[in-house]
C-alpha cells in the first residue's frame, strides 16, 4: 500500500491506525519533497513496526529530495566592521558552534598552534595568560582553547581569567587533567599538559581571530553570530541555517522498518561538560562517574538518526550531512539491521557507531548480525577530530564490507573496545568481518591526531577477518606518530588479516605490539611498506606477506580496483607517485 504526504506527524498517525487495524500488508510511505523542520525527533516504536513479514517503509516521493532539518534560518544580517556581518540568532539556539552558509559550513575562527611550552597546567586552570594572548579577548568566556594530545582531543570553555591564569568550566577542566581514575588503562599520560606525550592547542571562538573567510564568532551576551563572508557571498541573499536540534529520527524498539532516500542535516550537540576524548568520539561526561580502567562508561555521541533495540530495520540511500554530532547509531541491542548506500559527511563527530561498550550484555542488550555496507564516508571528525568514520564497541557477526572512507583526521574504521582489563576479558565480541573497503587520505598530519590506524582493533575477536581493504595514505609524511595501516592494538587477539593492499603508511602497515593481543594472523597480504617488527603475542604469526613493494602486483591492483562503494573499477595509486 502506497500512502503519500507532507507532513511527519499526519502520516506516522494514519501508519499506526493502519497497523492497528491489522494492516496485512508492506505500507510505503512517501513524503513531499520539502525541508521537514524538527525542533524534537520523530519517534518511531513499536506501533509503527511492520507486521508478520511485512515492512513499513519512510522514503521520498519518486525523483524528490526528502530532508530532515533540526535547524533554523538566520536573517536580519547587517554589515559591520571589518567586512563582516553580524545577525541575532532565534530564541531556541543554545551555543550554535557551526552555521551553513549556502550549504557550506561555516566553522567558529581559530588562532594558529599557540606554543606552550612555559605554561603550566595544574587543577587551577593554566598559567599564561598573557603569553597565549587570550588576556586580550574582549569575551574569554566564549572563547575555547582546544587541546590534542596523540588520539585524544579536548575543547573546554574559559571560565574566568585572574592576572595570567587562565581557569576553565567545570567538569570539562577537572575531566582533563590527570588523576580522575574514570580513563582506561595508562591514559593518564594523555591527559591535558602531560610531559610524556607531546600536545598541541589553539583557541576558537574570538572576534580577535575572525581573520578567515568562512568563520563565524559567537557572542553569548548579545547572542548574535558575527560570520566573516567567503568570497562572492552576498549576506542579503545567502541562506544561512544554525542548528538547533540535537535529534532527528530516533528508532526506539521498532522492528521490520526502512529509511530510504532520506536526508539528515543540520543537527546541534550540546555539550554542557565540555568535550573530553576518550577515544574514537566517545567522551568522559559528568563531575563525578563511576571509576574503571575498561572505558565501561564513555559516552557516545549524539547523533541525528539512532537506533536502539531495533531488529531488522534498514537504512539505505541515505544522506547525513552537515551535523554537529555523528550521523547515526546503531545500539541497545539492535539487531540484523542495516546501513548501506548511504552518505555520511560534513559532520562535527564520526559517522556511524555500531554496538555499546558493556563487555557482557544481556541477551536483549547484546548487539548482533548487523551490516554496514556500500556507504561513502567524506570529512566526518570535521570538529572533533579524534572521532572515526566507523566504529564498533562490543558486537558479533558485524559486516563492513565494501565502504569508501576519505580525508578523515584520525583512525577509519575502529572495532572493539577493553584493553586489556580484567572486566574486559571473554566479550561480546567477535566473528566481524571488514573486507572490501577502500581507506584513504586518514590520520591527516595536519590535524596532530596519532596513535591510530587506517583499520583498529580491541579485544579478542575470534572468527574476526580484515580482508581485501585497500588504505592509500595514513598519517602519510611522517614516521613518528605511529601512523599505521592495520592496527592490531590491546589485547586484540585471533584476527585473521588477509588479501589486502596497505601503501604509504606512516608508520607500521600492521602492528600487533602488546604480548596479550594472541594468535593473530597476517598472510597475503601486499604493501611497500618496510617497517615491519615481528608480532608480539603468543600464537601470533605473519607470512606470506609482500612487503617492500616497488609497484603492485596484478593480483593486489584488482584487490585495490574493487575496494570500496563503487563505482568501479576505482582508481588505484601508482607507487611511484609520492606526492602530498
Amino acid at each position: 500500500m502506497l500512502l503519500s504526504f507532507d507532513d511527519l506527524d499526519t502520516a506516522q498517525r494514519e501508519v499506526r491506525r493502519l497497523l492497528a487495524a491489522g494492516q496485512g500488508q508492506d505500507l510505503e510511505v512517501r513524503l513531499g519533497a520539502k525541508t521537514y523542520m524538527r525542533t524534537t525527533p520523530l519517534v518511531f516504536t513499536k506501533l509503527d513496526s511492520g507486521r508478520n513479514g511485512h515492512t513499513v517503509t519512510w522514503t521520498a516521493e519518486p525523483g524528490g529530495r526528502v530532508e530532515l532539518s533540526g535547524g533554523a534560518v538566520v536573517t536580519g544580517w547587517r554589515p559591520t566592521e571589518g567586512g563582516r556581518w553580524v545577525a541575532t540568532v532565534p530564541d531556541a539556539v543554545s551555543t550554535p558552534r557551526q552555521l551553513y552558509v549556502n550549504g557550506l559550513r561555516a566553522p567558529w575562527a581559530r588562532s594558529d598552534w599557540l606554543a606552550h611550552e612555559d605554561c603550566k597546567i595544574s587543577a587551577e586552570g593554566m598559567t599564561g595568560a598573557g603569553t597565549l594572548g587570550v588576556a586580550a579577548f574582549a569575551l574569554p568566556s566564549d572563547v575555547e582553547l582546544v587541546f590534542r594530545v596523540r588520539w585524544r582531543d579536548y575543547h573546554c570553555r574559559i571560565a574566568d581569567i585572574s592576572e595570567d591564569l587562565v581557569r576553565f568550566a567545570e567538569p570539562c577542566w577537572t575531566n582533563a587533567l590527570p588523576g580522575t581514575g574514570r580513563v582506561g588503562p595508562h591514559w593518564d599520560n594523555t591527559a591535558v599538559g602531560t610531559e610524556i606525550h607531546s600536545w598541541s592547542m589553539f583557541a576558537t571562538n574570538a572576534l580577535e581571530l575572525l581573520t578567515e573567510p568562512g568563520h563565524f564568532v559567537w557572542d553569548s551576551d548579545e547572542r548574535t553570530v558575527t560570520y566573516l563572508p567567503r568570497d562572492g557571498e552576498d549576506m542579503e541573499s545567502a541562506e544561512v541555517v544554525v542548528p538547533i536540534a540535537e535529534q532527528l529520527v530516533v528508532v526506539d524498539g521498532a522492528h521490520d522498518l526502512v529509511l530510504k532516500d532520506l536526508a539528515f542535516a543540520h543537527t546541534a550537540w550540546h555539550r554542557s561538560d565540555g568535550y573530553v576524548g576518550a577515544q574514537a568520539g566517545l567522551t568522559l561526561t559528568g563531575a563525578s562517574g563511576p571509576l574503571g580502567e575498561a572505558g565501561s562508561h564513555y559516552t557516545k555521541p549524539v547523533a541525528a538518526l539512532t537506533v536502539r533495540g531495533g531488529r531488522r530495520v534498514t537504512v539505505s540511500g541515505c544522506e547525513f550531512v552537515h551535523l554537529g554530532g555523528a550521523g547515526a547509531v546503531l545500539e541497545a541491542g539492535t539487531k540484523d539491521s542495516t546501513v548501506t548506500a548511504s552518505t555520511f559527511a560534513d559532520m562535527s563527530s564520526g559517522g556511524l557507531y555500531v554496538g555499546d561498550i558493556d563487555p557482557h550484555p544481556g541477551a536483549d542488550a547484546a548487539d548482533e548480525g548487523n551490516t554496514v555496507s556500500f556507504n561513502t564516508f567524506h570529512g566526518t571528525g570535521a570538529e572533533f577530530t579524534d572521532s572515526v568514520a566507523i566504529w564498533a564497541g562490543y558486537t558479533r557477526n558485524l559486516t563492513i564490507e565494501r565502504n569508501t572512507l576519505e580525508h578523515l583526521p584520525y583512525s577509519g574504521i575502529s572495532i572493539g573496545w577493553g584493553w586489556n582489563q580484567p572486566e574486559a576479558q571473554d566479550p561480546w565480541l567477535g566473528g566481524n568481518r571488514i573486507t572490501g573497503n577502500r581507506i584513504t587520505d586518514v590520520l591527516r598530519v595536519a590535524e596532530r591526531q596519532y596513535d591510530g590506524g587506517a583499520i583498529y582493533t580491541q579485544g579478542p575477536q575470534r572468527g574476526t577477518v580484515i580482508e581485501a581493504n585497500y588504505i592509500n595514505r595514513s598519517e602519510y609524511g611522517t614516521t613518528a606518530n605511529d601512523g599505521n595501516g592495520i592496527y592490531l592494538d590491546e589485547q586484540s587477539s585471533h584476527i585473521l588479516v588477509t588479501g589486502n593492499v596497505v601503501t604509504r603508511v606512516g608508520y607500521k602497515w600492521v602492528s600487533n605490539w602488546a604480548e596479550y593481543g594472541v594468535e593473530n594472523r597476517a598472510a597475503g597480504n601486499w604493501t611497500d611498506n618496510t617497517i615491519t617488527p615481528a608480532f608480539s603475542g603468543a600464537g601470533s604469526v605473519m607470512e606470506d606477506n609482500a612487503e617492500g613493494l616497488t609497484e603492485l602486483p596484478p593480483e593486489a591492483v584488482r584487490v585495490a580496483e574493487q575496494a570500496g562503494a563503487g563505482p568501479w573499477p576505482a582508481p588505484v595509486e601508482a607507487l611511484g607517485n609520492h606526492g602530498p
